[in-house]
């Protein structure tokens, strides 16, 4: 079974701007190792700061069709690119986006967020045969505006990578000067106002009035979605204009965008992960990626958030800044971590998930 990937961003091995990039390279990844007659193509548009995957087969030729203009020519050879491709393919599968050209072969679109106008416009405007979405929470926003028999849901999985991870601190030296005295809050977010620099920053200052060891974690913008890089360093910039107008420099350490692999090491260092979007979170990758290496999480509980992980052991809903503090002051021994870690291990399984997409697509071919 031959799938053609429409993506929108380019797809670099180490790289990923977020969470919907770490979710489909694993998944494609675990897909092709179970079942050896499914191949995946990825065609999206070009990118020129990192390596690529070499075990999969991706083409990244295609000119950015989210910037403000494009010549005549340039759409025309990127549709023709996408011709050649779809004449191929048993199927397509589409990631938050409308196929840009006519097709009769099934399509099957993810959509894995509400928060973005694109994204939204992708329910109405694709020609889509089969819509997943990753939780009970989005199912029950769109069901009313789709076929419900068509309609499936399947969440994110752990990675494994997350599961079994060497405890090395010093591969940490590439982005930021590690210390083990400090106590790291963690704010692993690219740079939205909606996603709460401002209220981590406010938390921070709360903080260290009882306890100077402590070091907020923010990271600068993620180079993979290119036409979003102007955008997220302006806000980056406002975001350090506050920093320095609270007299808080010597407390926040901006690093680098952490390459995937490190995540794991990243996440374990925290004494806690400030997940505090007031967006309508359509699932919170975040979650299980601190959690599964024993670092708690508070958030606002906003969208999905609480369904993927029920708040009491290692994931807390705050309203207020002075709830956040009181929390972390607690320390993070204090919670019941290992409770949650099984939880998500298991209910989130990367080979589950794995399978239930093998088994849509091949249902999706033969209804076809």
């Amino acid at each position: 079974m031959k799938i053609l990937i429409y993506l929108y961003y380019p797809f670099y091995e180490k790289h990923l701007a977020g969470g919907v990039q770490v979710w489909l390279k694993n998944l494609i990844r675990n897909m092709q190792s179970k079942n050896k007659n499914i191949k995946f193509q990825i065609v999206c548009p070009t990118g020129t700061m990192y390596e690529y995957p070499k075990d999969i087969s991706v083409d990244h030729s295609l000119v950015d069709m989210e910037q403000d203009f494009l010549t005549p020519k340039i759409i025309y050879e990127n549709f023709s690119k996408l011709k050649k491709y779809e004449e191929n393919a048993d199927l397509i599968w589409m990631i938050d986006r409308t196929f840009p050209i006519n097709s009769k072969k099934p399509k099957l679109l993810s959509l894995n967020t509400l928060c973005y106008e694109r994204e939204l416009m992708s329910i109405f405007q694709s020609n889509w045969d089969k819509m997943v979405v990753l939780t009970d929470f989005v199912k029950k926003q769109v069901e009313d505006y789709v076929n419900k028999s068509e309609l499936y849901e399947i969440p994110c999985y752990v990675d494994p990578i997350f599961l079994n991870f060497e405890k090395n601190t010093k591969v940490l030296d590439k982005y930021f000067k590690y210390n083990p005295k400090y106590k790291y809050i963690l704010f692993p977010h690219r740079p939205d106002p909606a996603k709460g620099h401002s209220t981590a920053i406010d938390i921070l200052k709360e903080l260290i009035k009882n306890d100077s060891s402590y070091r907020l974690l923010i990271p600068l913008p993620p180079l993979a979605k290119q036409i979003n890089v102007d955008r997220e360093n302006k806000s980056i910039l406002q975001i350090k204009k506050y920093v320095s107008s609270q007299k808080l420099e010597d407390y926040v350490i901006f690093h680098k965008w952490i390459d995937y692999e490190d995540l794991p090491i990243y996440y374990y260092i925290g004494e806690y992960t400030l997940f505090l979007s007031k967006l309508p979170e359509t699932f919170g990758l975040t979650l299980l990626n601190s959690i599964s290496v024993g670092t708690p999480v508070i958030s606002y509980g906003v969208g999905a958030l609480n369904e993927v992980v029920p708040t009491g052991n290692a994931h807390f809903n705050i309203n207020t800044i002075e709830d956040a503090v009181k929390i972390i002051n607690k320390g993070k021994n204090k919670c019941n971590i290992k409770a949650d870690k099984n939880y998500v291990c298991e209910k989130y399984n990367l080979n589950n998930i794995s399978q239930s997409y093998i088994e849509l697509f091949e249902k999706l071919k033969e209804e076809k």
